[in-house]
């Protein structure tokens, strides 16, 4: 996953983030602040997936909002 892609989408992927992991409290995505890494490890502590499946995942939310121009 392209870390600092990801940190500039983080606002337009947040509410993707929560739908798709409902499980992700609003605090625990202020505390990923477009941090990848607490991201994925936030999931696989409350999910149990692997890493290279939540990766998967959040790069298909990424692929879906292009960065703004």
């Amino acid at each position: 996953m392209d870390k600092a892609r990801f940190e500039t989408r983080w606002p337009a992927v947040r509410q993707r983030v929560k739908a798709n992991w409902n499980r992700l409290s609003d605090e625990d995505l202020n505390q990923v602040n477009g941090d990848a890494d607490t991201l994925v490890g936030m999931i696989q502590e409350k999910y149990e997936e692997p890493r290279v499946s939540i990766e998967m995942q959040l790069n298909r939310l990424l692929e879906e909002h292009p960065a703004q121009r």
